[in-house]
């Protein structure tokens, strides 16, 4: 036997700091999952099994020792299991979810009205009457796309009123960003793919529907890697027609596959979206102009604008931040010798994104997550870390000083302090790196 390689028993030992990181984690998902259906608050368990889980994640990412993919494919899938039972928690926007689907179902046009247009509608079945009180902001008509209406409708037409159909959906949209880019990761990549916190809590416990954009999305860079143009293209439509920031990235993605990939996607959004122009309605456009136009939640450098100028000022100024950010980025793309097969730069696009957004919710940091995990990065697990913390606010510290939705003054300075000082101590490890480098030639 060859004397470097360690025996069974420490081999064994070398392991139990990913079991033990695991099993905490689950341990942690569990008692999140029980609390969920429980009257205790759940603010400070939230923190707390969100802190835990990034604590046990992070603690086997810095090991030596590689978990082997049954492991982790493994714990990822008992997270999995045990979200499967949980409710939403200090969330709600699955009522939304379950109404559209009830809408679409019934109505033929989950866009038609606005939710409060039927509040005194007696034709409105018990269970939906329930759902209906439950609504956010049921002024404002929904903001789904086209797509995600359909996977709404799937889920009212297996189970009226029920999340079990649409957690499987959403679950089998994260097997499928884990099957396509688990080739392509590092071994701590596709550690922190499976086992990411964020992805967890946002997906597993309050179903928001960013992951199945994401699949989409990645879905149409995997087939066009493999020479499959058209199906790229039809993909990322899907994904556009599933969330609208897929937008952001697909010029990335399609850019060298051909007239008949971006002739294929414009298909497929418009044989999406077309049904319900016909019947007069501007789909999810009308709810994300009310939402493009009024809302402010979490946001950094926005917030830092508005403080000095007006909202429309600091939209004006942000719009044309990221505009520019954006043609950068694609120009450098661009220039990147051909073929390029590597995943296209989404931390970037989507951490611009999101720093100069006037929304900036916890599960929208899910789009920055694959690339993160493709190429780690100290400031981008720290974002997904941090975000969590925006669940702060006055309505879950039960703080009347507060407004519903208004952080304390403290909170995003922490938020994205720590991002921002994560960012300068890996850059400056970086430039001591390559000095170190330099005088050692």
């Amino acid at each position: 036997m060859n004397s470097s390689e360690p025996s069974a028993p420490a081999a064994a030992s070398e392991g139990r700091p990913v079991w033990l990181a695991g099993g905490i984690s689950l341990a942690a998902w569990s008692g999140l999952a029980w609390i969920s259906h429980t009257s205790l608050a759940p603010l400070g368990w939230m923190l707390g099994t969100i802190a835990i889980t990034w604590a046990a994640l992070g603690w086997t990412l810095r090991s030596p020792v590689h978990p082997s993919a049954p492991i982790i494919l493994g714990f990822a899938i008992a997270f999995r299991f045990v979200t499967a039972w949980a409710a939403p928690v200090m969330e709600d926007d699955h009522h939304r979810f379950l109404w559209d689907g009830y809408r679409f179902a019934t109505m033929g046009d989950p866009y038609a009205t606005a939710p409060q247009a039927h509040f005194n509608d007696e034709t409105v079945p018990p269970e939906f009457r329930a759902v209906l009180d439950r609504i956010n902001h049921p002024e404002v008509p929904t903001v789904y796309g086209p797509l995600t209406q359909w996977a709404f409708r799937l889920s009212h037409v297996l189970a009226p009123a029920q999340l079990w159909p649409w957690k499987l959906i959403l679950f089998g949209a994260e097997l499928a960003i884990l099957a396509l880019l688990w080739p392509v990761l590092p071994a701590r990549g596709r550690l922190l793919l499976a086992w990411c916190p964020l992805a967890i809590f946002e997906t597993g416990f309050n179903v928001h529907p960013d992951i199945f954009a994401l699949a989409l999305l990645i879905g149409a860079w995997w087939l066009g890697r493999n020479s499959w143009p058209r199906a790229a293209g039809v993909a990322a439509g899907l994904a556009i027609a599933a969330k609208v920031f897929a937008l952001l990235l697909v010029p990335f993605v399609l850019w060298r596959l051909g007239r008949r990939a971006w002739a294929a996607a414009f298909a497929a959004l418009f044989a999406l979206y077309a049904p319900f122009w016909l019947r007069g309605s501007a789909a999810d456009l009308a709810g994300l102009r009310a939402m493009a136009g009024e809302w402010e939640f979490n946001s950094s450098i926005f917030a830092l604008v508005q403080a000095v100028a007006s909202r429309e000022v600091a939209q004006a100024a942000c719009a044309l931040g990221f505009a520019l950010i954006w043609l950068l980025l694609l120009r450098r793309w661009v220039n990147l010798p051909a073929p390029n097969p590597a995943l296209p730069p989404g931390e970037w696009i989507y951490g611009a994104f999101l720093l100069l957004s006037a929304t900036a919710n916890p599960w929208y940091f899910l789009w920055l997550w694959p690339f993160v995990a493709l190429r780690m990065s100290a400031a981008g697990i720290t974002a997904l870390a941090a975000v969590s913390l925006a669940y702060v606010t006055g309505l879950n510290l039960g703080d009347a000083s507060l407004g519903n939705f208004e952080h304390p003054w403290w909170l995003r300075p922490l938020e994205f302090g720590s991002v921002f000082l994560a960012g300068c101590v890996s850059y400056s490890r970086r430039r001591q790196t390559r000095r170190e480098a330099c005088l050692s030639i």
